[in-house]
């Protein structure tokens, strides 16, 4: 079902492409090359190519929409085999990086594929489309290790709604009572009632509501979670709600910085593509950088130069692989591999956080999008849903989460250090996120595979990202660090005993069937030392790992950009990108990378 005939045949999209609007391989100079045509690199190469600026965005992947359903159909994402989090993993290189980690030392020394998006959009065009706002609190975090104002709540929320465009629920389709909610519309921009443009990006609610998802929130709900009926968008991450997702309603389809910023800019800007082409080194002339050392295809390398600045937007593990290539990095190890050093940053691809989560399973009765999409009786009339209606399993990712933090009864065994870490977040920023999910059911009256998930959000365990050699060939070493601090194992277990109390809610009797699927009573997961080893054997990524080159006010103590994502020691460069945030944000970022990369473009235009 994954490629099927008809859904491809519906979403061949035409991109709207200018004659000039990618250059032939060869020495070329602009005002600004932004490596990356990321979520954050595509988003800050429109707005300035949109005041005027001559921008070259550099990109190693094509086009997303090529892979057709894959990147495509809201339906898919959560079975993209992009996102396999396995050693032997299957392979899409016209999608994704295929970085393979270090054997995970605090997970059974397990290897992981960690998905990143090589093609424009970037990993906007892989993920799972969740969009949501991290906390006040964690805005005023921000700004106090940034060492300015301007990430606060308030100061930030601008750029939030600036960057997007969002529909409200189309109820008909939805078509859910027991899934309603109402929504803050004070914190985005609706086409209807703005007196200028919204946003590109598209942001809306799914037009079909997963009928296990409504189960899993009354499970959510017997152990406090209760709905929040405002969402996860207005600064606060309490309780259960449906998500808003990066989804076009009026197409059913992926909203990602290559369909939504890029687009818009192909048509109403004069910025350059450089696609399938990649950057191995930036240049400097006196400190300053000047240009970009590039290769199209494999080919004789050449420079695009930049006469103003440099701004790497090329991810968690590409922009310190770049930053140290290019003499940028801890002078130990610039040494080491012959790099000459242009400034000495020891955090360059230090800090690396990366939030883990792992699941318990159970048979349930109600169908869901995993048993809807493998059900070849069903095949016809979801198909005609989607393709007549824009609705039905095909349209929705899916889409219920949930935050808390911890409640009292799960914190009494925690060691004074993990209390004490713990008390040090902000009041506001919760410690664990649900996820609802499924998988097809195995018949016998099992119709799916309920999944609940959780996430720990505030990882105290550090990774890293390092060179293997002098060669941009050569794949960056990636050690995420996974539960290599006894803080997050205590806290994993206390999720994980969270997971089993939402499950043996009462309320649930009539809709599970039979036993716990995973761990299962056989695996004999028990007491919180068999939780442990359970969760280092079987937790997986969410893939928002970040602060890699984190901002901050003192190099010394491994700031690698300050507030202007201006990286110290050198002029005209600047990290834009997940890369460039100073701590794990509570949740899924990408709301985030795009605000944050709106607001750069507008410091940068303002003279900051």
């Amino acid at each position: 079902m994954l490629f099927s005939a008809g859904v491809v045949a519906l979403l061949a999209l035409a991109v709207p492409v200018r004659s000039n609007a990618f250059p032939a391989p060869g020495a070329a100079s602009y005002e600004y090359v932004v490596v990356g045509g990321g979520t954050a690199g595509l988003t800050i190469a429109a707005r300035l190519a949109a005041a005027g600026k001559s921008v070259a965005v550099v990109e190693a992947g094509g086009w997303a929409t090529e892979m057709g359903n894959l990147t495509t159909v809201p339906g898919y994402a959560f079975s993209n085999p992009v996102l396999a989090p396995i050693e032997f993993f299957p392979p899409f290189p016209l999608l994704d990086w295929e970085l393979l980690s270090q054997p995970q030392t605090g997970a059974n020394n397990r290897k992981v594929h960690y998905a990143a998006g090589k093609t424009l959009g970037g990993t906007s065009a892989v993920n799972t489309m969740a969009y949501h706002r991290a906390t006040k609190g964690t805005h005023q975090r921000w700004a106090d290790i940034a060492g300015h104002a301007s990430y606060a709540w308030n100061n930030m929320l601008q750029f939030f709604v600036k960057s997007s465009t969002l529909t409200p629920p189309d109820w008909m389709k939805r078509a859910t009572l027991n899934a309603s909610f109402i929504f803050d519309p004070t914190v985005f921009c609706f086409e209807a009632f703005s007196l200028s443009p919204c946003g590109p990006l598209q942001v809306s609610y799914s037009n079909w509501v997963d009928p296990t998802n409504t189960w899993f929130s009354v499970a959510l709900s017997t152990i406090g979670m209760l709905p929040n009926l405002l969402g996860f968008n207005s600064g606060f991450l309490s309780g259960g709600a449906y998500t808003t997702e990066t989804v076009d309603p009026d197409t059913a389809t992926r909203s990602s910085s290559q369909t939504s910023y890029l687009t818009w800019a192909l048509q109403n800007t004069q910025l350059k593509v450089y696609n399938r082409t990649q950057a191995s080194k930036v240049l400097f002339t006196s400190g300053k950088a000047t240009g970009v050392r590039v290769s199209t295809e494999g080919a004789a390398a050449y420079t695009l130069t930049a006469t103003k600045e440099v701004i790497l937007s090329a991810g968690t593990f590409h922009s310190p692989q770049l930053l140290m290539l290019s003499g940028i990095g801890p002078q130990a190890l610039l040494n080491s591999l012959n790099i000459p050093v242009v400034s000495a940053l020891s955090g360059v691809g230090q800090n690396l956080q990366d939030p883990i989560f792992f699941s318990v399973q159970n048979g349930v009765k109600t169908p869901s999008l995993a048993s809807e999409l493998a059900d070849p009786n069903r095949a016809a009339p979801n198909l005609a849903a989607y393709t007549n209606n824009k609705a039905g399993p095909y349209s929705s990712p899916g889409g219920y989460i949930a935050f808390e933090k911890l409640p009292a009864s799960s914190r009494a065994g925690f060691s004074a250090r993990t209390s004490t870490l713990l008390a040090s977040l902000p009041d506001d920023v919760p410690e664990i996120e649900y996820l609802a999910g499924s998988f097809a059911g195995t018949g016998n009256g099992v119709t799916t595979i309920g999944d609940l998930s959780a996430a720990v959000l505030n990882p105290f365990s550090r990774g890293s990202v390092t060179l293997a050699s002098a060669d941009i060939a050569t794949p960056p070493v990636i050690d995420m660090g996974w539960l290599t601090d006894a803080a997050d194992a205590e806290v994993a277990v206390a999720a994980f005993k969270r997971l089993r109390q939402a499950w043996s809610s009462p309320l649930l009797s009539g809709w599970k069937v039979g036993g716990e699927v995973a761990p299962g009573a056989a695996a004999g997961v028990q007491t919180d030392e068999q939780i442990l080893g359970y969760i280092r054997s079987n937790c997986i990524q969410i893939w928002h790992a970040s602060a890699t080159c984190a901002m901050g006010t003192d190099p010394a103590a491994g700031a690698v950009v300050d507030w202007r994502a201006k990286v110290f020691g050198v002029d005209g460069l600047r990290v834009v990108d997940a890369s460039a945030l100073p701590f794990a944000l509570p949740g899924h970022p990408q709301a985030t990378i795009y605000a944050f990369a709106e607001k750069i473009a507008a410091g940068i235009l303002a003279g900051n």
